[in-house]
């Protein structure tokens, strides 16, 4: 769940760069992730020019290693890629950038800021899991056409934010409510003080103006990247086809609660692509050992969520629909005819790891 992001976190490719560093599996603190990711990003090939959210700074990089904590591309604790940072390794599109990083080859910047469509979709996944204002967002993009930058900071804090905040203290724990109640408080009188102001400029000195600029311009620049918003002039939006037409499947997703947005995701969204193939059980098959390999090398043990949700990307990268729970059941029919091939155990969390997964062909 995250909340308040610095201004500067526009581009969501760079958290492939992220993710694609850890790919060799040595874990690394978030300082050290990001003097890495500064200097990788200064190795890429600069075909872009100048955008919002580029990469510059030590601060810029630090910013960004936070975001892919936040959003499940790194995990803080293990110093190795989170859920989805996975599943992006698992991808062939990843491959430019594993090789830059390696030294094998050289990527350009465009290449890590560009989103193919399956990636485009694997960071749908990611924001509507990990950021619970994205929903709201989404719902509030369905309502209008085109906007400026300013009207978006103050509909999306003035009356997403607090009707967010509302659905969420719902759902919390007694014990986990007080602080997300004082902040519902605050929001709710967000359009009353903004108003006090008796100048545009004294507002934009503001405190108030400082939270509305780090917490709604990133986000409308994650909706560029995922292709839900175009940009028609400066600080100008207009919601994009690509949304429109897939408002009401998208709309069966985030009327779900969070927690459950990664079981549906699959079954709902995804089959909104055009001729996928039914993937069966050599395909899943096959998608399990490929996403294995790199999962083990970055990972070690490999938790068998994490897998099937990369192998499900890496299959809807290949052309066939299928979803984690499809894999999952693959998985298992394969430790029973592979018993001495296929080992599990159980993590510290009481989830289930794969620990080998070792079948010379698929059968």
């Amino acid at each position: 769940m995250i909340a308040e992001v610095h201004g500067d976190v526009c581009r969501l490719g760079y958290l492939k760069l992220i993710a694609s560093i850890l790919e060799d599996g040595s874990p690394r603190s978030p300082d050290y992730l990001a003097s890495v990711l500064l200097e990788t990003c200064r190795s890429l090939v600069d075909d872009v020019g100048e955008m919002l959210g580029m990469l510059r700074t030590e601060v810029n990089a630090r910013n960004y290693v936070k975001l892919a904590a936040q959003l499940g591309f790194y995990d803080r604790s293990s110093g190795r890629p989170g859920l989805y940072g996975a599943s992006y390794i698992c991808l062939n599109s990843s491959e430019a950038l594993r090789r830059h990083v390696s030294g094998e080859g050289m990527a350009n910047l465009s290449e890590v800021l560009t989103l193919t469509d399956v990636e485009k979709t694997l960071f749908l996944q990611a924001l509507l899991s990990r950021d619970y204002i994205f929903s709201g967002m989404l719902r509030w993009l369905a309502e209008v056409r085109e906007f400026s930058r300013l009207e978006a900071m103050y509909a999306v804090m003035e009356e997403v934010y607090p009707a967010v905040l509302g659905k969420l203290l719902r759902r919390l724990p007694e014990k986990r409510r007080a602080s997300v109640q004082r902040e519902l408080e605050q929001a709710r009188g967000f359009r009353e003080e903004r108003l006090k102001y008796a100048s545009q400029a004294e507002w934009i000195k503001s405190r108030l103006y400082a939270k509305y600029r780090h917490f709604v311009p990133p986000r409308l620049e994650w909706l560029v990247d995922i292709g839900f918003l175009e940009r028609v002039k400066r600080a100008r939006y207009r919601v994009s086809q690509r949304f429109l037409k897939n408002a009401q499947e998208l709309s069966d997703v985030f009327e779900k609660p969070v927690e459950r947005i990664d079981q549906i995701f699959f079954t709902t969204f995804v089959p909104l692509f055009h001729g996928l193939r039914i993937a069966g059980q050599r395909a899943e098959s096959q998608a399990l050992l490929n996403a294995y390999r790199v999962l083990h090398r970055a990972l070690g043990k490999v938790k068998l969520n994490v897998l099937c949700l990369a192998a499900a990307y890496r299959l809807l990268e290949d052309g066939y629909r299928s979803t984690p729970a499809s894999v999952s059941r693959t998985f298992s029919y394969l430790s029973l005819i592979h018993s001495d091939r296929v080992f599990t155990s159980i993590s510290d969390d009481g989830s289930p790891e794969v620990t080998l997964l070792d079948i010379p062909a698929v059968e």
